[in-house]
């Protein structure tokens, strides 16, 4: 019987962790924000940043409710919805290499690769990143979508 309880208060928290967890994605592509589910919905916004990293809030069978990093929200088609991982700068930033030594500078509003966030770089809370042919690491935060 107690494993039973021990089962039933794993799979409660299983399914509260997976609904609060932030789900990060990307656009593949150039893609219209809309104000609803449907191409009857006017645009708000054409993104057009290729692999810009997107909350999502909301998963429909043809499009999704996301917000974007200054807090916007609307309605894109899935088919322009890649699983691809990056995080966008916030302000202007070095990435820097495990000694924290600066490698390169990146401008806000840049979008990077990301390869894995969380890690502790000489006490700082960093994301390893790639881009182009750099890979580094960069302050956490100071890019959105490296939850």
């Amino acid at each position: 019987m107690h494993y039973k309880y021990l089962l039933l208060v794993y799979c409660l928290f299983s399914v509260i962790n997976n609904c609060i967890a932030e789900n990060y994605v990307s656009i593949k592509s150039t893609t219209n924000l809309r104000v609803g589910p449907g191409k009857q919905y006017p645009i708000n916004w054409t993104l057009n940043i290729q692999n810009m990293p997107v909350k999502m809030l909301e998963e429909g069978e043809v499009y999704s409710k996301v917000e974007l990093y200054d807090g916007t929200s609307g309605w894109i088609w899935n088919a322009t919805i890649s699983q691809k991982k990056s995080v966008i700068v916030l302000k202007d930033e070095y990435i820097y290499d495990k000694k924290k030594k600066n490698i390169a500078f990146v401008k806000k509003n840049v979008v990077l690769n990301k390869i894995k966030c969380g890690l502790l770089i000489k006490n700082i809370k960093s994301c390893k990143i790639s881009i182009q042919n750099i890979k580094g690491y960069i302050n956490q935060m100071y890019v959105w979508g490296s939850k």
